[in-house]
């Protein structure tokens, strides 16, 4: 009896237990194939290797076509898992409590260069070793409309860089 019920109670917690990881949406992102420049436009981090799981982002943003582009605060973050990119998730209570975390309300006019810094703790996660890339969303603010998005690849370390 003792037996069995050991056995049940080990099957219950190794079915309960969640793996360590990042929470994704269950789908990869349909965007697999993401650069870190187009249209002109060019995404670029100070560093690509962090031993922080909560690091901060010093970016730089160009635009180096004849547009100006609209852009924001905001940048999300991808996991490479399974062979595939997956969007990471996180709370939406984070736009209430940061009202200019959006994706637009700033413009990079031709020809300009701006940098930002972003914090990957005002998501409130912690990130695990892994391979991840941080994406931006720009848009053309005039018609024709249409969206850039650029990502650049970066990685979470265990021990001192």
């Amino acid at each position: 009896m003792k037996y069995t019920l050991l056995l049940t109670l080990l099957l219950f917690l190794t079915a309960c237990s969640k793996e360590a990881g990042i929470p994704t949406l269950i789908d990869p992102t349909p965007d697999q194939q993401l650069s870190d420049t187009q249209a002109g436009l060019t995404l670029s981090i100070l560093q690509d290797h962090y031993a922080d799981t909560a690091p901060e982002f010093k970016t730089t943003l160009k635009n180096q076509s004849e547009i100006s582009f609209e852009y924001g605060e905001y940048y999300h973050i991808e996991v490479w898992k399974e062979n595939q990119w997956y969007i990471m998730t996180h709370s939406d209570s984070v736009f209430l409590e940061n009202p200019k975390f959006t994706n637009l309300g700033k413009l990079l006019p031709a020809g300009d260069t701006v940098e930002q810094t972003f914090k990957t703790e005002i998501l409130g996660v912690r990130l695990v070793p892994g391979e991840y890339r941080l994406v931006k969303i720009f848009q053309k603010p005039q018609a024709p409309y249409y969206e850039v998005t650029l990502a650049v690849p970066f990685t979470i370390e265990t021990g001192d860089l």
